[in-house]
């Protein structure tokens, strides 16, 4: 009978694998040092071991378990599963879920949370950002007042999919959230909100920036919402596309993440971002 371990890997040696077999996210796919740096955010990494036979590796901290992958030529996806949730009988979570074990792991007992993927698009050669008539638009610097837009960010929450799985945020976590984006992106904050002119409303907002630590030194959205009363007037689009813009002068790329099934990635992909691999977060029923 096969017997299946985990064994401590070299970190080094570990990223490197890593970088190869696991369909890594899209905005990695760029450099080759920049990702094996990404890669080393922890010691907790393992190869998985069928006898003495090196199949795969994962990450894996206390229950939870991070961007699984196989190695070749090995290839029987079912059975390296199988092996390490033998092993490792304590799994409850599974983040970095490959399309590809997503059947199989549902066979296992686990359930999808959600899928997401990355977006990229380049900076520059957008469509010029037009202002819709009647709104203006604001930079979101350091001085301004969030709760200024707490409201925004509450009614942009209601609707599609990241509403029917998570419905709205309450107050307080909705403020934490603004508080830590605007300081992570604080290095080069590009965000902005829109105006109406005659009712002085803030009816649309996007948070987003470079941070320091930014892999690649992309600029990234974390936050697009538009109230619902105004909807498909292409404020979102002509968001994008000022974010593009605007970070054309500081970096090569914009990225963002999406929940699969959110409407907005039909936007995203005409605005110009490429969807890299989709990624589920599975947890034991």
């Amino acid at each position: 009978m096969k017997q299946y371990r985990l064994e401590q890997a070299d970190q080094n040696v570990f990223a490197v694998h890593q970088v190869i077999y696991s369909k890594s996210d899209l905005e990695m796919w760029y450099d080759w040092n920049t990702r094996l740096e990404d890669t080393k955010f922890t010691d907790q990494c393992f190869w998985i071991m069928c006898d003495e036979d090196r199949i795969g590796g994962v990450v894996k901290l206390n229950d939870t378990v991070l961007f699984p992958f196989m190695i070749p030529p090995f290839s029987n996806r079912q059975e390296l599963w199988r092996g390490l949730l033998k092993c490792c009988e304590d799994i409850r979570n599974i983040n970095g879920v490959l399309q590809d074990d997503v059947n199989i792991l549902q066979s296992f007992g686990f359930k999808v949370n959600l899928t997401r993927q990355v977006m990229c698009c380049p900076a520059s050669g957008g469509n010029k950002p037009i202002t819709p008539d009647g709104l203006t638009l604001y930079s979101l610097g350091d001085s301004f007042d969030i709760t200024r837009i707490h409201d925004v960010m509450k009614e942009g929450y209601r609707g599609g999919i990241d509403y029917d799985l998570f419905g709205v945020p309450n107050d307080e976590k909705i403020m934490e959230d603004l508080t830590y984006l605007l300081q992570v992106y604080k290095h080069r904050n590009l965000s902005i909100y829109v105006v109406n002119e005659q009712s002085q409303e803030i009816v649309g907002l996007c948070i987003a920036g470079i941070s320091e630590k930014m892999p690649l030194g992309f600029a990234e959205i974390g936050e697009l919402c538009v109230i619902p009363q105004y909807r498909n007037r292409g404020i979102a689009e002509f968001m994008l596309n000022y974010i593009r813009e605007s970070a054309s002068a500081y970096t090569e790329v914009v990225k963002l993440c999406v929940t699969i099934g959110n409407c907005a990635e039909i936007l995203y992909r005409k605005v110009g971002f490429q969807a890299g691999p989709r990624f589920a977060r599975m947890t034991k029923r």
